[in-house]
């Protein structure tokens, strides 16, 4: 067992000690007595391994943090897909409220982080429905820029194409 491990139970065996005595004592002058000297003691040894601590420096060996955490890969993909899904979701309810309903889209990157790493943007044309709004408006320039703008790319990301 470890320093710190034995440290730690012989402060709890000192404190459990006290509440049986305290239990078994009638309360009086001789409580009272019992219960300073075990508030002594317990005081002692949580002091006791300071000088040495002081002395020879703390060390931390055998800590969790020290120790090798695996990483869980299923949480962080699935984190990752939830993350992509969003923003997935996002791209096609603002590009709805302009008046343009996207088809297939497909969005490669790195999405495990805070802020997302987009590569490339792929979308189907041949799915895409335009708004009147939109009729006389080149479809291609007018879907990359507004895909552009949303999810905060260079317009070189946005590949468009038709099938």
């Amino acid at each position: 067992m470890s320093a710190l491990g034995g440290w730690i139970l012989s402060i709890l065996g000192v404190a459990v000690i006290g509440a049986v005595i305290d239990l078994i004592l009638p309360s009086g002058r001789m409580n009272k007595f019992v219960k300073s000297v075990f508030a002594a003691v317990t005081v002692l040894i949580i002091i006791l391994p300071l000088p040495h601590l002081l002395k020879n420096g703390c060390r931390t060996d055998g800590f969790l943090w020290e120790q090798d955490v695996p990483l869980q890969d299923d949480y962080l993909n699935y984190t990752a897909a939830i993350k992509k899904n969003a923003l997935l979701k996002g791209l096609r309810a603002a590009m709805e409220a302009d008046g343009i309903t996207l088809g297939d889209i497909e969005i490669t990157g790195d999405f495990s982080g805070n802020a997302p790493v987009i590569e490339k943007v792929r979308i189907n044309l041949s799915q895409v429905v335009m708004a009147e709004q939109w009729e006389h408006i080149h479809k291609y320039t007018t879907v990359r820029t507004k895909v552009a703008e949303y999810l905060a790319v260079d317009e070189d990301v946005v590949e468009l194409y038709e099938q």
